[in-house]
């Protein structure tokens, strides 16, 4: 029993010196490369061109070689360049014609999804048209005559991205689909997290 655990010690140890071995060797090649990039560019650059451009390169090769030490060091670290996005508690997809839930006083409505052209990115190519009135109009009565009846209609033009509160709701588009006239909103788990303005806002 005992010879098999120093065998496992030893094959453990073996592991660690071969992959800080692997490590140095990493490190040299990026040592080199920065040493070339730097003789070229005193050649063809400027001083302060030079200077610049091996700064950044000096700069990348630094993150590359401490993200491989914490590759090898801890293969449980997390990913690296993620973006990461509010937290939903539900997420709730509503059709062209379907009401949003959650309005004491209005009524809300998925009244259109439209395309824009000529958008510079998919999030911006769509959008949803939001229409609400009131659930009871206002009316104007003279001598008991009804002379006017406004349910005070608005329309909201609606990106991916941007976010609206109804009722103790808050919510925040998560996509928008014209080809299945369609859009899909999360419900944000923490509200109090998001500092962009409403959209708009109904309780």
């Amino acid at each position: 029993m005992a010879r098999a655990e120093s065998a496992q010690r030893s094959r453990n140890v073996l592991g660690t010196a071969l992959q800080l071995v692997a490590l140095l060797l990493l490190l040299s090649m990026v040592a080199l490369v920065v040493s070339g990039v730097f003789a070229v560019l005193t050649v063809t650059r400027a001083p302060g061109q030079v200077a610049s451009g091996v700064t950044a390169q000096a700069s990348e090769a630094l993150s590359a070689a401490q993200q491989a030490i914490q590759n090898a060091t801890d293969p449980n670290h997390p990913p690296v360049g993620l973006s990461y996005d509010t937290e939903f508690s539900a997420l709730d997809t509503w059709h062209v014609g379907e009401g949003l839930p959650g309005g004491s006083d209005y009524v809300l409505t998925v009244q259109s999804i439209q395309r824009r052209e000529g958008a510079s990115s998919q999030p911006t190519a769509q959008y949803a048209v939001i229409h609400a009135e009131l659930r009871q109009p206002r009316v104007t009565r003279v001598l008991g005559q009804v002379i006017r009846s406004d349910s005070d209609p608005h329309d909201y033009v609606v990106y991916t991205g941007e976010v609206f509160r109804i009722g103790k709701q808050v919510y925040r588009v998560n996509w928008i689909s014209q080809d299945d006239s369609a859009m899909a909103a999360g419900i944000v788990r923490t509200p109090d997290t998001i500092t962009q303005p409403f959209k708009f806002d109904y309780p």
